[in-house]
């Protein structure tokens, strides 16, 4: 009985070939990462989390940076709620690649403070599956669960149909209240248009119409009065524009004027800080004179007012009648003749 021996180039051909086809596999569907730096972060996003799988995108902007790695449920018996924890793989060195060395040095906080958000958004209408979308979102809330899963935690925001359910519902709960302010508005405009204010209304109109009328007749003699209105402006503008040319040509001297009239101000202000001066200097002795000498000499010029009236007197009569003020009233018996 011979015994035949095992080709080793075929085994050798079967294990090459079984590396390639799980490389490949690792390509084509992404869920094995060789050589690569990777990093989970936890995710809990609000509400239904359907269409959304293990091995679903994680996008930033649309670039692919990871994928879904869990999708689980956490049940909280403090409130019991119900919170839905995504752990999320992201490939840091897809930023790397076209970052600076220094640009990932920001540490996660920092990120968030600048409006970092994680949110789901729908892939495809047609099969319903969506992905988690990172992107900034500068003004949001910074919503945090309290966990003890052992990655960062990325804030979460409400997805566009979240959103949209949300104003439905919003809209939804202010309808009646529309509804019934329609309903007034309706209401009054049916008082408006009974039949008690179709006259009035009828009226209104009529009155509307004929006003109308008397404005296309009065149009004809308003063309004028409104050509004259431009002219006048057309004159006040040539006057505006005559006043800029005068000013522009007597700019200097106008200038010259108000720099003469600024010196001639400074020296009135300086006049009348030296009058000031001079007043508050010799203010005791004008007190004094005021006070004591200023009565004494009013009164002196009243005696010598009073004398110089009694000598005019004296001086009319001397001028009236010299020989009376020589010789008095016995000039008139004249002299007795023996």
């Amino acid at each position: 009985m011979s015994s035949r021996r095992a080709n080793p180039r075929l085994i050798g051909g079967f294990v090459i070939g079984g590396i390639g086809l799980l490389v490949a596999a690792a390509l084509v569907f992404g869920r094995f990462t060789f050589f690569e730096t990777t990093q989970r972060f936890v995710v809990f996003l609000e509400g239904s989390v359907d269409g959304l799988t293990v091995g679903s995108p994680v996008l930033f902007r649309g670039v692919p940076l990871g994928q879904v790695v869990e999708v689980g449920v956490r049940y909280d018996p403090a409130d019991k709620s119900f919170e839905i924890p995504v752990i999320i793989q992201i490939r840091p060195d897809v930023i790397q690649k076209y970052s600076p060395p220094a640009a990932l040095a920001a540490g996660l906080k920092q990120l968030i403070d600048q409006g970092l958000r994680a949110r789901l958004e729908s892939a495809s209408l047609v099969t319903g599956s969506q992905v988690v979308q990172l992107n900034f979102y500068p003004g949001t809330p910074v919503k945090l669960v309290k966990t003890d899963l052992p990655y960062y935690q990325i804030p979460a925001l409400p997805s566009p149909t979240q959103e949209l359910m949300s104003s439905v519902e919003t809209a939804g709960k202010d309808l009646p209240t529309l509804i019934k302010e329609g309903i007034a508005t309706l209401d009054r405009i049916q008082k408006i248009v009974s039949p008690e204010n179709e006259k009035t209304i009828s009226t209104i109109l009529e009155r509307a119409a004929s006003m109308m009328k008397s404005l296309e007749a009065d149009a004809a003699s308003i063309g004028p009065v409104i050509g004259r209105a431009d002219d006048a402006l057309a004159g006040v503008h040539q006057l505006t524009g005559h006043l800029d040319g005068v000013v522009q040509e007597n700019r200097e001297d106008i200038r010259a004027s108000l720099r003469n009239f600024r010196q001639a101000t400074a020296s009135a202000d300086k006049l009348m800080d030296q009058l000031n001066g001079v007043a508050a200097e010799n203010r005791r002795p004008i007190r004094q004179f005021t006070e004591g000498s200023l009565p004494d000499l009013s009164a002196l010029i009243i005696d010598a007012r009073t004398a110089v009236g009694k000598a005019t007197t004296i001086l009319d009569s001397i001028d009236r009648n010299p020989a009376r003020f020589l010789f008095g009233n016995k000039m008139e018996q004249g002299v007795q003749l023996r």
